[in-house]
């Protein structure tokens, strides 16, 4: 079980190695997946969740959905917008702004009513459900580069999303690579055959270019995630970005560049982040306010963050320690403690 409150526009998941950052990043794809009638992440079909959002622009506005599937089969669901219930679904009944409606039992009420015009809540949550997008960092390699994407992470093949760029991208790609020591001069999408497609990276001081699968994991994985923030930009669909261990493998200088990148333009974008890492180099230069602490105890998983526990972020400010001292010192347990006497 995992407990997530407060999250912001982007928000850095940090957490001890198998503390449950990536369980977290993958349930979240998981629902919405679930959500979406996409393929079910690990084949789960038991689970229960609750999805709270708010607005920004209207702190009086509020929708709130519950369901819980069994074996595949929907048990309960819930959608409350401003405390007006609108379904309202359990073992015997369900209603559907205030019509009793029969739904497939495999199906979620959402998935089977849908009109914009005549239910805009319903609509909402589905727009917002199809527009999350997870990405791995540690799968982006040149393995998963030959073999294709896995489906619900990096579901673009490193050669559709170059395809995917405009001439102005693609230059704004190579400065940023630039930037992260990466002296690139083009990139072009290639067809090997009828089944395989790559991408031929010219480096600038470099005779001969390279195919993608020839590059190193760390370069491979920089301009795929510099490549994708250029294609969000011209895609409304987006709500939500998923990177699991951002910064893995890359220097100090390459993760906390490539890290500002991506929380800067998730911000500029209103794309909300959710990014996992256990990178010191990356935790120090997000400010704590983004952090979102995961400790795992037995099978649930809580999350400490600046809205949830105000007075352990506020303390350690004080201490003037690094970003990093936070996670890998004993002054959460300390204070956890002490709150509990």
């Amino acid at each position: 079980m995992t407990e997530m409150s407060a999250l912001k526009q982007t928000n850095l998941l940090v957490g001890k190695n198998a503390s449950g950052k990536t369980r977290t990043v993958r349930a979240l794809q998981n629902v919405t997946g679930f959500l979406c009638m996409k393929s079910v992440v690990f084949g789960v079909k038991s689970f229960k969740t609750k999805l709270a959002f708010t607005n920004p622009d209207d702190s009086n506005w509020s929708l709130t959905y519950m369901f819980e599937v069994q074996n595949g089969e929907v048990m309960s669901e819930q959608l409350t917008n401003n405390e007006k219930t609108l379904i309202k679904r359990d073992a015997t009944k369900t209603l559907f702004y205030g019509e009793t409606i029969n739904p497939p039992q495999e199906k979620l009420v959402t998935q089977v009513r849908r009109d914009r015009d005549a239910y805009p809540e319903v609509e909402i949550l589905m727009a917002w459900a199809e527009g999350v997008v997870a990405v791995s960092c540690s799968d982006i390699n040149p393995f998963t580069i030959l073999m294709g994407p896995a489906g619900y992470i990096n579901p673009l093949l490193f050669s559709d999303l170059v395809n995917k760029l405009n001439k102005e991208d693609k230059k704004a790609v190579i400065e940023n690579a630039k930037k992260l020591g990466y002296d690139i001069s083009d990139l072009t999408p290639i067809k090997a055959n009828s089944e395989m497609k790559l991408v031929a990276v010219k480096e600038r001081y470099i005779q001969n270019g390279l195919l993608d699968f020839q590059l190193s994991s760390g370069m491979l994985r920089v301009l795929y995630i510099l490549c994708f923030l250029e294609y969000i930009k011209h895609t409304e669909k987006h709500s939500m970005l998923l990177i699991d261990d951002l910064g893995e493998g890359l220097d100090y200088s390459r993760a906390t560049h490539l890290g500002k990148k991506v929380f800067d333009v998730c911000e500029k974008e209103k794309v909300q982040l959710i990014a996992s890492s256990n990178d010191s180099f990356l935790m120090d230069v997000v400010d704590i306010s983004k952090w979102q602490i995961v400790r795992r105890k037995n099978s649930k998983l809580t999350v400490l963050n600046q809205t949830n526990t105000p007075e352990l972020f506020k303390r350690f400010r004080m201490t003037g320690l690094s970003n990093f001292d936070l996670f890998s010192s004993d002054f959460i347990d300390n204070f956890l403690s002490h709150s509990a006497e």
